[in-house]
């Protein structure tokens, strides 16, 4: 996916006569690490995709699944069908896999499943359009929003509303994991 996502904002920036000095300056992303995303040097973090997604004027699926393939109202994804492998190197201190089967049309959510290196720094906050839903599968999260720190522990979820700034950070003597579904 790595690959493919970079190509992809690429392909959307050109198309659209932007250089990547005037997609950061819109995005807020710096270009030395749009420059990384389109060569597959760096992974997008969600909230980067979604920030791409609203300044190209595409939706979220399009820059992570590409055009749509499948058109069906119920969609299953069987276990290993739709990731490319797990994504790492996030600005935002997580490695992440998309749930959802590639192609899909119609998806207003993204679930993706997240996983914390407590070794790594804590992200910045961020803030996109939309709203997510998360819900701690193993370990321990520690939950940033809008000034206030949460401790999320395994069965803990939250709902929020992704225009607050906000980052997730995992805590503890190993990694946590954590279904996160986003909207945008």
């Amino acid at each position: 996916m790595r690959k493919y996502v970079g190509e992809r904002i690429q392909k959307m920036r050109e198309a659209q006569e932007l250089t990547v000095e005037q997609v950061s300056k819109l995005t807020g992303i710096e270009a030395e690490r749009l420059r990384a995303f389109e060569c597959g040097d760096a992974v997008p973090s969600i909230g980067a995709v979604i920030q791409l997604s609203r300044v190209f004027g595409s939706k979220m699926e399009g820059l992570l699944h590409g055009g749509a393939t499948v058109t069906e109202m119920l969609t299953i994804c069987r276990s290993g069908e739709s990731f490319s492998g797990e994504q790492g190197d996030t600005e935002q201190s997580y490695a992440y896999s998309s749930l959802t089967r590639p192609g899909t049309a119609g998806h207003v959510m993204e679930p993706f499943l997240l996983t914390f290196d407590p070794n790594v720094p804590q992200g910045a906050a961020i803030t996109h359009d939309g709203q997510e839903f998360v819900y701690v599968v193993e370990g321990v999260v520690e939950l940033f929003y809008d000034g206030r720190s949460y401790r999320l522990e395994k069965g803990d979820s939250a709902y929020l509303n992704s225009s607050r700034p906000h980052t997730f950070h995992g805590v503890g003597a190993g990694p946590a994991r954590m279904l996160a579904v986003v909207s945008s």
